[in-house]
Parts: structure tokens; sequence; C-alpha cells
């Protein structure tokens, strides 16, 4: 258990994630938690970041590790880029802090068992932020998937297409263009997509098929990934997602069929439409926002703060444990594996 209220928080990695999105989040449930101290080495950042959230000059750390080393804290959250993860996340472990990851834990298999390991070692409670699973529309797609008469779900699609341009696929200039920084559009982009088809056909994904390729840009990294699972419960699902493809319409959605009903996802949880199949048309579905009222921008992050601090205040298992991470890091690792192999891949035995 950490403190029963006001969990003193730190943030290593002060950049866009937190500045457009963790920062609103985390400033809407202060009764819970206070940022206390940030790390970045980047002065813009930390200016923009500890201005936001009123933090003194002295606790603006450019090191990560004079954070951990001086600062009290309770707590720190993890946004830096694919490649730092783990070792970001060993550090705060060695630290003896409660740690909250950004997506993905890390950029390999072996790093997220070597993460794990010292995890385990210092006893610190670790989490991953499912952020999506958060929104309004997911939480009341999932509350009518539960329902009697809905039915259970046997087949799925999700995707996410974008039309990147040349400035925003620059490896020189953004780091998710980059292999070295675990960069690439089925780490950054389908992740998300993946845990929501998985959670809203509900059931694990156990044989993953998939063509994960480069085909718009000139860089090191994916830009086009197809995926193809079939869930342990025999539903079958893919996912779709491009930094090539400008979407037209809903080119972000998440969307499930029962032998009678449709639930759609639209925006990662912007919009919820739910089909009855005798009726044929599909119906917009009011959503209550809560805490992230303002759903396009903070996508979640609000209500997944809100449920991991809690959680961890009381003691109690992270809503999105270790387990979940490691899980649909294997996924993606089956996918890559699968488009080298040219056969399905077992999730199982990795």
């Amino acid at each position: 258990m950490l403190r029963e209220q006001n969990i003193r928080l730190g943030l290593i990695g002060c950049g866009g994630i937190v500045q457009k999105s963790h920062l609103q989040g985390l400033l809407a449930i202060p009764d819970l938690v206070t940022i206390s101290a940030i790390a970045d080495p980047i002065p813009e950042n930390r200016n923009r970041v500890g201005t936001a959230a009123d933090i003194i000059s002295e606790q603006r750390y450019e090191d990560h590790r004079h954070m951990l080393a001086r600062a009290e804290l309770d707590a720190v959250i993890i946004a830096t880029p694919h490649h730092l993860h783990a070792e970001h996340v060993i550090e705060a472990a060695q630290a003896g802090v409660a740690i909250i990851s950004e997506k993905p834990m890390a950029t390999s298999l072996e790093e997220a068992d070597q993460l794990l390991d010292a995890v385990k070692k210092h006893n610190v409670p670790y989490a991953i932020v499912h952020n999506f699973l958060y929104t309004p529309g997911t939480a009341e797609a999932l509350r009518l998937l539960r329902r009697e008469n809905t039915g259970i779900p046997q087949t799925g699609r999700a995707l996410s297409l974008f039309g990147k341009t040349e400035d925003q696929a620059d490896p020189n200039n953004v780091w998710r263009a980059s292999k070295a920084a675990g960069g690439g559009c089925i780490g950054d982009s389908a992740y998300h997509e993946i845990y929501l088809i998985e959670t809203m056909i509900g059931s694990p994904v156990r044989y993953v098929e998939a063509r994960v390729q480069t085909k718009f840009f000139d860089f090191d990294v994916d830009d086009v990934a197809f995926l193809l699972f079939e869930h342990e419960n025999g539903a079958i699902s893919t996912v779709s997602t491009s930094w090539g493809m400008p979407g037209s319409g809903d080119h972000n959605i998440c969307e499930v069929y029962t032998r009678t009903h449709g639930i759609r996802i639209v925006g990662r949880g912007r919009e919820l439409r739910y089909l009855d199949k005798a009726d044929r048309r599909w119906q917009p579905v009011d959503l209550d926002h809560g805490l992230d009222n303002d759903a396009l921008s903070r996508a979640g992050h609000a209500n997944y703060f809100a449920a991991t601090f809690k959680a961890l205040a009381e003691g109690k298992p992270p809503p999105i444990t270790a387990e979940h991470a490691r899980h649909n890091l294997s996924l993606i690792h089956a996918a890559h594996q699968a488009t080298t192999q040219r056969r399905a891949i077992d999730v199982t035995e990795l």
C-alpha cells in the first residue's frame, strides 16, 4: 500500500504524450495524486510541464536519476521513447517506487522479462498505460456486451489508418520513425487496436497471422500492418493499421459482431454505435464522459489514472498489469514472426 491520499508522483519524460494527454488527466484527479517532480533532458519540455503543473524549479530535473535519488516520491510515470522504457522501469524499481509505464513495456520479449525480474526483485507495483480501455465509448461497449441478449462476439475488426506527411515520418526529427528508438506503426499505433479488439472479443488471442511491412516511407520501421487473430474461444478478428493510408470517414474504429448485434467504437472511444441486426441500422449511443469530458483530447487517461492510483493507494493490483502488457507485446512479436515465416504463430509458445 502506498499513501491513503495524494500519491506523490514523478514524471520521467515530459514530451508530447504528457503535454497533450497525461497532464490533463492527472490534473483532473488532485484528490488522488500530486505531481511533485519532473525529469526531462529537454529544457522546453521541463518548462512547459513544470509551469502547467506548478512545479518548483528545484524539482525540475534534467536527469531522471537525480529525481529518483533526491525527490520524495511514491510513484513515477515513464513516458519516454519506447527503447528507453525497460531501462527506466528497472531504474525506478531499484529506487523502490511504484511504476506506471507508457506502452509498450519494452521493445522485445527479452527486455520485458528483464524488466519483470527487476520489478519482482524490488517488490514494486508495475502498471502499463492501456488508456483506450477507459474511454467512455469502450466502457459503454463492454457494458452492452455483458447484456444477456447481445450474444457472444464471433468476429471483429479494428483499424487505425493515418496519413503521415514526410516530415512526420522523418527519423531525424521523429523518434517513432526510427528502429533504434523502437518505432514503427504496429508498436505505436496498432498497439491500442490489439488490446481493444481482444478485450471486445472477450477471449485471448491464441494464433497470429500477419504481414508487417514498409510500403510508404524511406525509413527502417514498418508503416503498414495487417493482422489476423484466432482467439481461444474460436472467434476471429483483424487489425489493420498504417501511417501511409489517410482514412476516409471512420478511419479509427473497433467493432465486434455477435449473431444478433454489432457494436462499433469510433475514434478509440469518442463515439459508440449499436446495431440490432433485425433493424439493420446503426444507432448512436449516448455516452457519459465522466472525468474525460474532453474525450477527443484526453483519450481515457483521466479515467485510467484514477483507477490505477486508487488501486495503488488501496494496496490492490493495478487494473492493467505486467501480464496484460507482456501478452500485448507478445502479439506484436508474433506478428513480426508470422511475417518472416509466412505462417500462423501460436502465442502460447512465446
